[in-house]
């Protein structure tokens, strides 16, 4: 190799960087070689060197230059023939991972720059993965200490027998009784539900405690040390987390495994332990809890703890096991390099420190550990949705979910731009971008054009099945009410007599005006006088017409029923608070069938009750225009009510209207609580600002706990729009665009 003369002087020069003092070295087997393991114990990093770096780094003294440390290397290790560019990018490289000094001033500057970089990188890491925060803790050397003597015998052989034996007995026993033990299971709302999920929060916490010792205790049992338990929110729910690094010191892996599943090895013990204890157990407080317990210990431990593809326990396993230390940072930097040199033509400096066998597996676990990710957060999104949304606080979860996304799809952006902005000595490959670009659009339209099963909600109201309703046609006061809610009356049979005095007032004016024009009628005759007479008989005409359109109105205001079945009454008016001002006056409150109401004034139109023939009740869905499509007739829609958030009904569509309705019930409506956005039109009826439809689904479960003007929620399935309909679909109905 040749190199210029105005480097010679530079590389013959001592290198100003040596080892540190404070170093603790650990020689270590791994894929059949020998390595050395350093720990930092300052910063409690550990690091793992291939025998011609260790050596490198115990060459750096200060007084060496570049071709010493070069020829002294190849004394040892006579078949390593690096490069001085080579030999300057591993000192490079021992440098920044802080495992060599320097007496040069101005080193500080650059070690407070580097601490700076390193804060900055992790708050950006804790705002990218908010539903796991990690907060520094305290040294808990001296806590372990004294737990050895106590809970060590529990990783001695016969312990850990007797242990696997629980273990086994636990899961044999759900097998065998798992229809019942499925039987005995509360609903998943109700389970999720007030006040459970505080005690799911707390056990959650409880249990994690317990995990995080594990790993603690068993370190400290196999010979390793522990320096740091801190906080972690999971979920928001408190825990700890166990720095257990220092396992890397430990020659054998197998101790090395052992610690790294210590922490699920605990929580399947108390899972058993619970597991034994609800079967056993009556229905209360503690039935409940041990169901909590095992539920939590169990699925954390399958979905997150076990799982390789996440830096938890399974991950550190999975890397002892195989002996890759930080697989998963290098298989992101092989997935990085391949990506900069495939789809953009950029060729990466090679890394020394990078595996050289197996790198398609590497890359292979890069793009699934990523798509993990995004099946968890949509998992944890789906959860937090399903058990706040009885609440009204489903908004919670859903800007959780697009903060986290956000953090995600933020760190592909800047991984990104560091591969874009990264000094290179040829351009980008615009072919090779080119091509990218159109195999990125191909998938983002396949994904867009898969159908997504997904549900589709409509709020809904409920009244009794083929209810006929009562209504005023002429306005009149309250003056009898014959019936009260929950009389079974037959047709014809009268339920309120309106008065009216006006009417009847005018009435008994033509009836004196007939009488009188009828006398009149008789003189003219009698004179004779034909003219006159002929008159008399067109207003004796006229004044009978009025007096039949009169009675006619009067009787109109004997409300009888128009079928046989049961009074029920009308969803009650509320009076507005003391000392609020009434935009409209109001003649009466609560229910017109009310004796407080006698003397108050009805307007026509007025719904004053109903009649159901029987003792079934149907919910009115009003689904919107967007999804009339995707309802039919005959088709399942479950039904949740908001006075019963426990509970669920189904039904199936019997009818849906032809025409949309034009006005919503005011229990429905966003000014009463509802989800319905409607004005008030000037007869006070609430017209829909969005075209509806009402949809009847008739309920014949549980009747009894039914009641009429109830509401809620219905959502019914819809399995044939497309990922991109449904992203449509939601931004036509948060956003309003005019063609």
């Amino acid at each position: 190799m040749s190199i210029g003369g105005g480097l010679l002087p530079s590389l013959r020069r001592p290198v100003p960087l040596m080892r540190r003092a404070d170093l603790v070295t650990q020689r270590v087997e791994c894929q059949g070689g020998e390595y050395f393991v350093i720990k930092d114990p300052v910063a409690l990093k550990y690091y793992r060197l291939d025998p011609e770096h260790h050596h490198v780094l115990g060459l750096l003294d200060g007084r060496r230059s570049l071709e010493e440390v070069r020829d002294d290397l190849q004394i040892v290790f006579p078949y390593a023939r690096p490069t001085l560019p080579e030999l300057q990018s591993v000192v490079v490289d021992l440098h920044s991972k802080g495992l060599l000094a320097s007496n040069r001033p101005g080193q500080g500057d650059v070690f407070i720059t580097k601490r700076w970089k390193i804060r900055k990188q992790k708050a950006l890491g804790v705002l990218s993965n908010i539903l796991s925060l990690r907060i520094p803790g305290w040294d808990p050397e001296r806590t372990l200490k004294l737990l050895i003597p106590l809970v060590g015998w529990l990783f001695q052989p016969t312990a850990v027998f007797i242990q696997v034996v629980l273990i086994a007995s636990s899961w044999l026993l759900l097998s065998i009784q798992f229809d019942h033990f499925r039987r005995l299971l509360p609903e998943f709302q109700q389970f999720f539900g007030w006040p459970n999920l505080l005690w799911l929060y707390f056990t959650l916490a409880f249990t994690k405690v317990l995990h995080e010792l594990g790993h603690g205790v068993s370190c400290r049992y196999f010979g390793g040390e522990c320096h740091e338990i801190g906080v972690i929110f999971l979920v928001f729910s408190p825990t700890l987390y166990c720095e257990v690094s220092d396992s890397w010191m430990l020659p054998n892996k197998w101790h090395r495994i052992a610690i790294g599943a210590a922490g699920m090895w605990v929580e399947s013990v108390l899972a058993s332990l619970a597991l034994f204890a609800w079967w056993f157990s009556a229905p209360g407080m503690f039935h409940h809890l041990c169901l909590n317990i095992f539920f939590v210990s169990t699925i954390t431990t399958v979905i997150f703890n076990l799982n390789p593809l996440m830096r938890y326990d399974g991950y550190y396993m999975l890397s002892d096991f195989l002996e890759i230390p930080n697989m998963s940072e290098k298989a992101n930097t092989m997935l990085r390099n391949t990506f900069a040199r495939v789809c953009l033509g950029i060729e990466t400096r090679e890394d020394p420190f990078m595996p050289q066998r197996g790198r398609h597996w590497f890359i292979l676990y890069a793009v699934a550990s990523a798509m993990y990710r995004w099946v968890v957060l949509f998992g944890i999104t789906i959860f937090l949705y399903t058990v706040l949304k009885p609440y009204e606080l489903q908004s919670i979860g859903i800007a959780l979910a697009w903060f986290s996304m956000a953090g995600i799809v933020g760190n592909l952006v800047f991984n990104l731009y560091r591969i874009m902005s990264a000094p290179r000595s040829e351009p980008l490959s615009r072919p090779r971008m080119l091509a990218t670009l159109l195999v990125l659009a191909g998938i983002v339209a396949g994904l867009l054009a898969i159908p997504l099963p997904w549900h589709v909600e409509a709020p809904f109201y409920v009244e009794p099945h083929d209810v006929a309703y009562v209504q005023t046609s002429v306005p009149g006061k309250i003056e009898t009410i014959h019936v009260q809610p929950g009389d079974r009356v037959q047709k014809g049979a009268p339920l309120i007599d309106l008065v009216d005095p006006d009417r009847q007032l005018r009435l008994q004016e033509l009836e004196t005006q007939l009488a009188v024009q009828k006398l009149e009628l008789e003189k003219f005759q009698a004179q004779p006088n034909a003219a006159a007479a002929q008159v008399a008989e067109e207003q004796i005409v006229s004044f009978e017409r009025q007096i039949a359109d009169y009675q006619a109105q009067l009787a109109m205001l004997k409300l009888t029923a128009p079928i046989n079945g049961e009074v029920v009454a009308m969803p009650r008016v509320e009076e507005p608070p003391a000392g609020v001002e009434q935009i409209e006056l109001h003649g009466w409150f609560g229910s017109p069938l009310e004796q407080g109401n006698v003397g108050a004034l009805l307007e026509p139109r007025t719904n004053v009750l109903c009649i159901a023939p029987d003792d079934s009740f149907q919910v009115i869905l009003l689904v919107d225009q967007l999804d009339r499509g995707d309802l039919q007739v005959g088709e399942e829609v479950e039904i949740r009510f908001e006075q019963l958030p426990g509970e669920t009904w189904t039904g199936k569509v019997s009818k849906i209207a032809p025409r949309h309705a034009e006005f919503a019930p005011p229990s429905l409506t966003n000014k009463t609580g509802g989800e319905l956005a409607t004005v008030s039109d000037r007869q006070g009826r609430e017209r829909l600002t969005s075209s509806a439809y009402e949809a009847v689904v008739v309920l014949d479960q549980d009747t009894h706990l039914l009641r009429s003007g109830l509401r809620g929620k219905s959502r019914f399935y819809v399995g044939h729009r497309s990922t991109w309909q449904w992203i449509w679909r939601w931004l036509r109905l948060t956003f309003h665009f005019r063609m």
